[in-house]
């Protein structure tokens, strides 16, 4: 296959996808204010406006690597964000642990595959983000804390049965579930927003649990539909989709299952339409109280305030404030890596082989 060929068939595919996703949308459209009977009554609800006040946190981390020939070197900096609003607008702000700091260290001497490496470094700066939060729950107490990215860690975070990184993986679920408790004891809600979601949560609920009892189409039509890429369609601005819990089984699920039943089984999401130029947003949460559908609203409204400043953007302000503020550049791993190098001098072939590549 020539080039362009591949760019024509590749374009003629997104096409079609498009369509596919609209005429399901389509279909589904009659069912989205009727009552199903699922977690919430419908499929869609609407977004009521919310007037931004008090304080908001938003936590986020970066890192950067580098291979030397016996360590790996990591660097991570995690930057936690206060917004204080009053009448909808920013009168103050605040940064843990400042507007800029250097980022951590974390020296790696141990002989590890390179799946436990990506692994260990991302469980790494997991933790850095955490501890963080916790700090802005304990300093700020926020109403609302977000968290850039999934509510828990993800699949590829867990390493094998065998690995040497296993007690790092095991360490980092009680610092999760320990800020899930410090921000129920603040009496804050802790918020994680996706920013670029690949779920197909809603999708299953709609193939399993609705399509069979409403048969507007055939279930099968969903296969390989990510959810954002439905409801991209299915949802209009200031519209939010049903909450759901974030998995069919808790005692299934390669994360959940490792968690107490007091937090797993209380961990929902939604998707939320915050504009007409963007993709709807994941949004996940704990569970608090015993109206499911009272809790949602109230955070769909702040995330729908927070994320409606940018047309063809939407996320909330707090998590690209702290972003900006976590944000790394090579050259900053680079200046510790010739620290090291000056040290040790010619003597030790600290480089990797291909960076000493002579054409």
């Amino acid at each position: 296959m020539f080039i362009h060929e591949a760019i024509n068939e590749a374009v003629s595919c997104i096409h079609g996808n498009e369509q596919t996703r609209k005429s399901i949308a389509a279909a589904l459209k009659p069912l989205a204010r009727k009552s199903l009977g699922l977690h919430e009554d419908q499929l869609v609800y609407p977004v009521s406006p919310f007037l931004l006040t008090g304080k908001i946190g938003g936590v986020d981390s970066g890192f950067v690597e580098k291979s030397i020939h016996s360590i790996d070197l990591v660097l991570i900096r995690a930057a936690g964000v206060i917004f204080e609003y009053a009448d909808g607008k920013v009168v103050d702000s605040a940064y843990y642990p400042g507007y800029y700091h250097f980022p951590l260290p974390h020296l790696s001497n141990h002989a590890l595959d390179f799946d436990e490496f990506s692994c260990s470094k991302s469980l790494l700066r997991l933790r850095e983000e955490i501890n963080a939060a916790k700090q802005l729950l304990t300093q700020f107490s926020p109403a609302f804390l977000f968290l850039d990215g999934s509510i828990i860690p993800q699949y590829l975070d867990k390493p094998r049965k065998d690995s040497k990184v296993n007690e790092l993986y095991h360490g980092l679920l009680d610092h999760f579930q320990s800020l899930y408790a410090l921000a129920e004891q603040c009496g804050s809600t802790l918020v994680a927003t996706v920013e670029d979601s690949r779920g197909s949560r809603f999708r299953q609920i709609l193939q399993e649990e609705v399509l069979p009892k409403h048969p507007v189409l055939d279930p099968a039509r969903l296969e390989n539909v990510y959810d954002s890429g439905l409801l991209e369609h299915l949802l209009r601005r200031g519209e939010r989709s049903l909450a759901f819990p974030y998995s069919k089984s808790i005692d299934e699920h390669p994360i959940l299952m490792d968690f107490d039943e007091k937090w797993s089984k209380n961990i929902y999401a939604f998707y939320l339409k915050p504009s007409d130029y963007d993709r709807p947003l994941r949004v996940e949460f704990i569970r608090r109280g015993p109206s499911l559908s009272r809790n949602v609203d109230q955070i769909a409204s702040v995330v729908h305030s927070l994320s409606s400043l940018h047309r063809e953007y939407a996320y909330p302000s707090v998590l690209i404030e702290a972003d900006l503020r976590a944000r790394l550049k090579p050259e900053e791993i680079n200046i510790v890596y010739n620290k090291i190098f000056d040290k040790l001098g010619k003597s030790v072939k600290l480089r990797m082989r291909r960076e000493n590549r002579p054409f």
